[in-house]
């Protein structure tokens, strides 16, 4: 009985994915829209299994407190979203497939053009609410994680308590 009620967990996270997928491509600016409907897309659990490779890759610390310090060189702090394209826009990445994983509930991974997200990461973003957006390469030689935190940084705060993290190897 256990088995089964797992197997139908993962077909109704399956299928919030799915349409999850119209919803994100739905939000983007028309001339994306095409790009994205055309990519191939991964769902659970195999997101699942992708996305703990991640955090495997940074020792499961991913989002705690001790990451900015232990792992300072690989990561910048922002508290306004154009700060946060300049820097992403500013990345050079080689033009091969790389997986798209954006911070909204249900979604898939996209498998896209990493130099085409970096290219037009500007207008993504700000098509899921400066939400997380995450892109990096299937081996994980390169990623770049953008994620939003509730906070500020005392140097330069936001008034609306948001900070912005790159995490970029």
């Amino acid at each position: 009985m256990k088995e089964r009620k797992i197997l139908m967990q993962q077909k109704i996270k399956r299928n919030k994915q799915k349409n999850q997928r119209y919803d994100l491509i739905n939000r983007l600016p028309i001339v994306y829209q095409g790009e994205m409907e055309e990519c191939e897309l991964i769902f659970s659990p195999e997101v699942d299994a992708i996305l703990d490779k991640i955090h495997k890759l940074w020792n499961y610390e991913l989002h705690k407190r001790d990451f900015v310090t232990k792992y300072h060189n690989f990561r910048k702090e922002f508290s306004w979203e154009d700060e946060v394209i300049q820097y992403v826009q500013q990345i050079k990445i080689e033009e091969k497939q790389a997986y798209l994983f954006l911070g909204i509930n249900d979604s898939p991974i996209f498998l896209v053009n990493g130099k085409w997200v970096i290219e037009n990461f500007c207008d993504i973003w700000e098509a899921i609410s400066f939400t997380d957006l995450w892109l990096f390469d299937k081996e994980l030689n390169y990623g770049v994680l953008v994620s939003r935190y509730g906070g500020y940084l005392e140097h330069d705060p936001n008034p609306k308590e948001i900070l912005y993290a790159i995490t970029k190897w």
